[in-house]
């Protein structure tokens, strides 16, 4: 008989070659799946809307900080052209921090309700035809008003209150009292006629809060009482080329578009600006000029009339100067910041004590707000009211709003800075917060619109945290005039930009923080902290504004060329995926380099929260100061794509190597056991004269033909999927089932056989139990209880490492967007791979428990005739797999845990955990399998 007849009469090695056969080929194609779907979610994650990001000073550190426009510079205008003259270069985008502008933030007034109706002295005004959307006069309602017909007396209470998201402060609070009552319609005669005017009642004295706050007055459709000056507001503006800034965005760009028609630096002279803008009250304008606002150069200035009137107020306080230039600008729709202002309306006697709690009127910054410009009135409303203005038809351009000149700076305007900290497992870096000095805020000005000195005890100024540097200027700049444009959404150009690979645009796509541990180190939920009413703080919501280079100029006092670009954002001519890119990305970004610039390779990069410690956030009264906590900010994390496709890959291959190896390890285990059965035929060999090396050969030769089947389903597998990683996992399986092949082998030498069953031993316990059966059994053939403990203790330690491998994918992968995403698209095939393995696993234990099944079969005949029941023999076989688990019980522990340490220390624990839970559920698997 021939080897190949022997094999497959080996009814073991047949079946234990094809069970590891199948367990390869189900694992090669299960990691070569997981390998290309980790592929796939890398490549279409891991390139942003550019591929290279040029400054002149690259950050340290793996991590990229969000803010590049951070007022620095340091790259000049012909460096940027010379970019976008290489070959590889498709799009160059420049952007710096301009500025910090500061200006009160509205004039806010409260509007009671005191409409007086439709009277004869709105005659020939408020007609259908002269004022777009006005009600007809017979439509207008009859009069009301919240105020009685006798002036009373009230107190108004106002106040505002900020929160950082952390804690609320009170930022003022001021009180003023006077009588207010519903005003009356008054015709007097007049040369040629009469004339209609409102009068107050009898006995009214207005309510009048002090300077910078005006008195009360009434109107047509209110009584208006102008309020305390709202807190100051910072804004930063950032300058961008915005051709090259919309080729970058597409469509989440064409916001710029007005930008790119504005005027040259030679034609933004803000004396001839607003001189235009006053001229079209002299020369007339159309009702759809005053919807939409005047053509001025190609642009709709939707927003000329707060321009003009700041010009006016710029112009007669001695702002503005001669060579004080306009800034054109589209500015942020809405805001960030939670400012909250409140009015307490009370009606009390002419003791002050309260007669009846009118209630009170809130209103919050929101979207509505407009930084340079106001798109509404900061108006609250007095309870009970209704606003009827729009019987005038829509006021356009005119609301009252925020007409105050803006106060130009560079004062901390430049980016936050940190310093490094710990790293944690999953190579997430911890930074912390550089604070720097204490600034004032929540000031009011020196001196009103016109001119009256303010009195400063009304609010008290709140002491806050700088976290930002000065930026250098040129010359002495001459203030400039804020020039609106229109608007952006910073979410849309968020959106724009993607998550996973969220590359920093710069100060007008901010990245928000959130804070998750208190000033005590303690877990709290996440809060998102609120920008900074001086944006001086660590938190800042996106730029006020956006203008382009020129307006920089101006803004910060240089006349010629200087090198004021704070990083230019480069995408490559190359299409396709990150890696189909990679060798153009990188030529290109060489050539950048070789002009004297860093230039670092953002496509491959991925957003990553990054924990920031923040301290001296705050102090009380006695000066002492306090952390803020621990806040996270979504950082770029360079490489990660090299670094996900490289430790999921590695993870993989390991799964597969454990998966396979753990087979053919049991496999030699199995192949041991089978070695008793072979023993009595090689004795019989050697009687008839066949040396030691021939009997040797005749074993090796039956292994060999399940060798021979290995090696050519391991090449066919190599060949189809085409990896490296496969071939030599097929080829570590094949030489540990040669090693196995060879100790069978050496088993097989001569040795005396000693009768193992003593006849008159006073030691011998007597079989009265299962257990005591079962013991005596498995010490009488401790070859084959020794292997199969050796085989089951093999598999609770593949179990172990294989279910610390899956434990540890997120932490390998990293801390990175892309990482979570990357996991994700292994996840499925890697607890493919693992059952694969168990399974191939459990498989073999059982094989190799039943390489004694005939004998067992005998004896448990034998006991049965002996009387012993079902139950008995039942118990027999338990207590035989759970003596053997005992012995194999350490084995797979200590194994599942060394392999946890070597390939996964973080769920080494787990790992042997897994090990222990593998070999106790061997126990009844193995009882209820093998009868």
């Amino acid at each position: 008989m021939n080897a190949v007849q022997r094999f497959i009469r080996s009814k073991v090695l047949l079946l234990t070659a094809a069970i590891l056969i199948a367990a390869m080929c189900l694992s090669v194609l299960v990691q070569s799946q997981s390998q290309a779907a980790l592929n796939r979610t890398v490549d279409e994650n891991s390139r942003g809307l550019y591929d290279v990001l040029v400054q002149a000073k690259a950050p340290s550190g793996a991590l990229l900080q969000p803010e590049i426009a951070n007022g620095t510079g340091g790259i000049s205008f012909e460096q940027l052209d010379s970019i976008r003259k290489l070959s590889g270069t498709s799009v160059a985008a420049p952007i710096s921090l301009v500025s910090r502008v500061t200006q009160n933030l509205e004039a806010p007034r409260l509007d009671a309700m005191d409409y007086l109706g439709y009277n004869a002295g709105l005659a020939g005004t408020a007609t259908a035809d002269q004022a777009a959307g006005a009600t007809s006069p017979d439509q207008w309602p009859a009069a009301e008003s919240v105020l009685s017909d006798k002036a009373k007396k009230y107190r108004l209470t106002a106040s505002a209150v900020s929160s950082d998201g952390v804690s609320e402060q009170t930022l003022f609070k001021s009180t003023a009292e006077g009588t207010l009552g519903k005003a009356k319609l008054v015709e007097e005669k007049a040369a040629g006629g009469s004339s209609i005017r409102i009068a107050a009642p009898a006995g009214e004295t207005g309510i009048k809060f002090p300077s910078p706050a005006g008195g009360s007055e009434h109107n047509l459709f209110n009584l208006s009482v102008s309020l305390p000056l709202a807190p100051e507001v910072t804004e930063s503006v950032v300058a961008v080329d915005p051709a090259s800034e919309r080729a970058l965005l597409g469509n989440a760009g064409d916001f710029l578009a007005p930008l790119e028609k504005a005027p040259p630096a030679d034609a933004r002279n803000a004396g001839a600006v607003g001189r235009y803008l006053e001229g079209l009250f002299t020369n007339g304008i159309g009702l759809d000029e005053l919807k939409d606002g005047p053509d001025f150069l190609g642009v709709k200035l939707k927003y000329w009339a707060p321009l003009m009137t700041q010009y006016q107020q710029a112009k007669r306080t001695g702002q503005l100067t001669s060579d004080s230039q306009a800034i054109p600008l589209v500015v942020r729709s809405g805001t960030s910041l939670d400012l909250k202002y409140n009015v307490k309306i009370e009606e009390i006697d002419e003791s002050g004590k309260v007669v009846n709690e009118v209630g009170t009127a809130t209103r919050s910054l929101d979207k509505d707000y407009l930084p340079f410009v106001s798109k509404d009135p900061f108006a609250l409303s007095w309870p009970g009211s209704t606003d009827h203005t729009s019987l005038l038809g829509a006021n356009g351009n005119f609301n009252q709003g925020l007409y105050t000149p803006a106060k130009w700076s560079t004062d901390f305007a430049a980016a936050p800075k940190y310093t490094d900290a710990g790293t944690a497992a999953n190579g997430a870096v911890d930074k912390t917060a550089v604070p720097g000095e204490w600034v004032t805020v929540n000031r009011l000005p020196e001196k009103s619109a016109n001119g009256a000195s303010v009195d400063q005890t009304q609010r008290e100024p709140v002491d806050e945290r700088s976290y930002r540097d000065n930026l250098s200027t040129g010359q002495k700049q001459a203030s400039p005039l804020a020039m609106v444009y229109g608007t952006f959404d910073p979410a849309a150009v968020a959106e724009a930009s993607g998550d996973v690979n969220k590359l920093p645009l710069g100060g007008y796509d901010p990245t928000p923080f959130t804070m998750v541990k208190d000033a005590e180190g303690k877990d709290v939920p996440a809060t998102e902290l609120q920008p900074s009413l001086s944006a001086t703080g660590l938190a800042s919501q996106s730029a006020g504004a956006i203008t382009d280079y020129y307006g920089l100029a101006a803004a910060r006092g240089y006349t010629n060329n200087a090198n004021v670009i704070d990083a230019i954002r480069v995408r490559a001519k190359a299409p396709g995926s990150w890696k189909e890119a990679q060798p153009d990305v990188e030529k290109l970004a060489a050539e950048i380099r070789d002009m004297g610039l860093e230039a670092t390779i953002v496509a491959g990069s991925a957003r990553e929260d990054a924990s920031i410690f923040v301290p001296g956030y705050s102090k009380d009264d006695a000066g002492k100061e306090s952390p803020l906590g621990t806040v996270q900010q979504s950082w770029v994390r360079q490489n990660a794509a090299d670094a996900v496709t490289g430790s999921l890959s590695g993870t993989n291959v390991t799964l597969l190597f454990l998966t396979l190896c753990g087979a053919a390890l049991l496999t030699g285990a199995s192949t041991v056991s089978y070695i008793r059965k072979r023993r009595s035929e090689a004795g019989t060999l050697r009687a008839m004269g066949w040396t030691q090396r021939r009997i040797r050969s005749w074993v090796l030769e039956e292994f060999g033909v399940g060798a021979v089947l290995l090696a050519v389903a391991g090449i066919a597998l190599s060949l189809i999927s085409w990896s490296l990683s496969t071939a030599l996992v097929c080829a570590a399986v094949l030489v540990l089932y040669a090693a196995a092949a060879l100790f069978a082998a050496q088993q097989l030498r001569h040795r005396d056989v000693i009768d193992q069953e003593p006849q008159h031993d006073e030691r011998l316990i007597p079989v009265d139990s299962p257990l005591t059966f079962a013991n005596r059994q498995l010490g009488t053939n401790k070859f084959n209880t020794l292997s199969l403990a050796v085989a089951v203790g093999v598999f609770g330690a593949a179990v172990g490492g294989l279910i610390a491998l899956l434990i540890d994918i997120p932490r390998a992968a990293g801390a990175s967007a892309l990482s979570g995403l990357a996991a994700a698209s292994v996840a499925l095939p890697s607890i493919l791979l693992a059952i694969a393995g168990v399974a191939v696993g459990l498989v073999l234990t059982l094989v190799t428990g039943r390489f004694e099944l005939n004998a067992k079969r005998q004896y448990l005949g034998i006991l049965e005739a002996m009387g012993w029941n079902p139950d008995m023999l039942r118990q027999v076989r338990l207590f035989e797999n759970a003596l053997v688990g005992t012995v194999a019980l350490p084995l797979g522990v200590l194994g599942a845990l060394g392999i946890g340490l070597l390939l996964a220390p973080y769920a080494a624990l787990w790992a042997g955990v897994a090990g222990l839970v593998a070999v106790l559920c061997w126990i009844p698997i193995a009882t209820k399998v093998v009868q």
